[in-house]
């Protein structure tokens, strides 16, 4: 078997990965697409009776050196169990009941596009004269159809960018919202304390709330003030919104109370909580500090008496060992008589 000259085997791996890099990069710039907006009536500004018409626009830009075939469609799409990732729905699925996409017409529904070249796709939403109340919602997407890079498999590189599009449609629509679990630590020795929200949307439309908590002291006296980051609740679905109190010492009872609004009319969810925040460490760190000054404070004050004591022993022992001392004034007087 022939050996493989190391220069060869060594050039052969140097224009692989070399080959290999231009090409990753290549497909990067390639399909460098962007959409815009990102989303478009997650703010309730598509409400639309059955049966009415209205026309909105979306755009994409070809942010590559090369110029790109862009193909427009519709998808409809629900979110995630992490409450945030959309995810697209198969056509197949004609029973959902969010859909939107087949209300939507796009024109024109293909682009070229030269490099840094912006395109506007015109979107008609037609809703139907049997719609249900509620939301309603798609993703308007792009992708490049003139490259081989352009496959959706897993076995290429894809690229695939689209806004949100929501819609609402009038009519008798229910509104239930409630904060499912409130995660708030019920001991802690110090802060800062993380909390989590989770809110539970089992309304006909998804919901845009901003959770507020305030945090009470054992007298009942606010002492945190904390606004939590606003994001979109899903129809029939739950999503987690986090937050954290900065308060880093504390000693005592401290009860946080969780409010957020939600819908047309205003409603208030709430959720309750309570936490001990003692500094166990630093207060035991404090009790022996106070011990030991204590003991030596004890041990001084009875080395203080000790030394008096030896003192007055001192003393006597002096005056036992010469008593004609106490004799010699008498002596005196006796003598004057």
């Amino acid at each position: 078997m022939k050996k493989i000259c190391p220069v060869f085997k060594n050039l052969s791996l140097a224009l692989f990965f070399f080959f290999a890099f231009f090409a990753k990069a290549f497909a990067a710039d390639l399909m460098s697409l962007t959409a815009t907006p990102v989303r478009m009536g997650d703010d309730f500004s598509i409400s639309l009776a059955p049966g009415e018409k209205k026309q909105v626009q979306v755009k994409v830009r070809n942010g590559s050196s090369e110029t790109m075939t862009i193909e427009s469609a519709a998808i409809d799409f629900v979110i995630a169990e992490d409450g945030e990732t959309p995810m697209s729905i198969d056509k197949s699925q004609t029973d959902n009941r969010w859909s939107l996409a087949s209300w939507l017409t796009l024109a024109p529904a293909q682009h070229k596009l030269a490099s840094e070249e912006v395109a506007a796709v015109n979107v008609l939403i037609e809703v139907p004269k049997d719609a249900l109340p509620g939301g309603h919602y798609a993703m308007i997407y792009h992708r490049p159809v003139n490259t081989s890079l352009s496959g959706e498999s897993g076995s290429g590189i894809s690229q695939r960018v689209g806004t949100l599009l929501y819609v609402m449609v009038k009519g008798p629509i229910v509104e239930d919202a409630s904060i499912s679990r409130f995660d708030w630590p019920k001991f802690l020795e110090n802060g800062p304390v993380n909390f989590a929200l989770n809110i539970d949307n089992q309304s006909d439309i998804h919901i845009n709330t901003k959770p507020n908590v305030k945090v009470y002291n054992m007298f009942g006296k606010e002492v945190a003030n904390i606004d939590v980051e606003a994001k979109n609740v899903f129809p029939k679905s739950q999503r987690t919104f986090n937050g954290t109190w900065s308060r880093v010492w504390g000693l005592g009872y401290y009860r946080a109370v969780a409010e957020a609004t939600y819908g047309n009319q205003g409603k208030v969810m709430s959720a309750t909580a309570g936490l001990f925040l003692v500094p166990v460490k630093l207060i035991l760190l404090a009790l022996i500090v106070i011990l030991v000054l204590t003991i030596l404070f004890l041990a001084l004050k009875k080395r203080k008496e000790s030394s008096a004591m030896l003192v007055g022993s001192d003393s006597a022992l002096n005056s036992e060992k010469n008593p004609e001392s106490k004799n010699e004034e008498p002596d005196q007087s006796e003598k004057k008589d």
